[in-house]
């Protein structure tokens, strides 16, 4: 079983300083520095990391958009978030492939049967599409995010419920 696709979305890396970073690929690629945000909070992208909704403040992201892929960059805030557990473990580089599969069950058997955990410890949702994040760092020496479309509306308004404790 496979992840049902080949096509990569978006590559992405943890860094300390996105600033500086930021400014070194702009300068490589001959192109204005991109725009850093801080990463949305539950209003546009609600979370759930270890099954528990989560806001995080200051880590912030940009990417930069290439003929064949996204380049994706974050620089996690000091409260813990994926993108800190994974600089602390890891150090600065390449976090995950981020590949959009017709299958999320298919992907996450492809996953397990490559001795990756199959059951994602990130999970974010925008309207009509979700991202996962699976730990298959023995496996790849990478993660993978695994991004899949659908309509969240529900599961945005349930994330969002339990953040206002209802």
């Amino acid at each position: 079983m496979s992840i049902g696709t080949k096509r990569v979305v978006h590559i992405s890396f943890v860094v300390k300083d996105i600033d500086t970073v930021m400014e070194n690929w702009a300068k490589l690629l001959g192109i204005d520095k991109p725009r850093i945000w801080n990463i949305p909070g539950p209003d546009v992208a609600p979370v759930l990391t270890d099954g528990k909704p989560q806001r995080y403040y200051n880590c912030r992201s940009s990417v930069i958009e290439l003929e064949n892929l996204v380049l994706e960059v974050c620089s996690p805030g000091p409260e813990d978030s994926p993108w800190k557990t994974f600089l602390e473990k890891h150090g600065e580089g390449m976090m995950h492939l981020a590949f959009l599969t017709p299958d999320e069950g298919a992907a996450e058997q492809a996953i397990k049967d490559i001795g990756g955990n199959p059951e994602h410890y990130h999970i974010g949702y925008y309207p009509e599409q979700s991202y996962a994040f699976y730990d298959t760092w023995d496996a790849l020496k990478t993660e993978l995010n695994i991004k899949v479309n659908r309509d969240n509306s529900e599961k945005m308004e349930e994330i969002r419920g339990m953040i206002r404790g209802e």
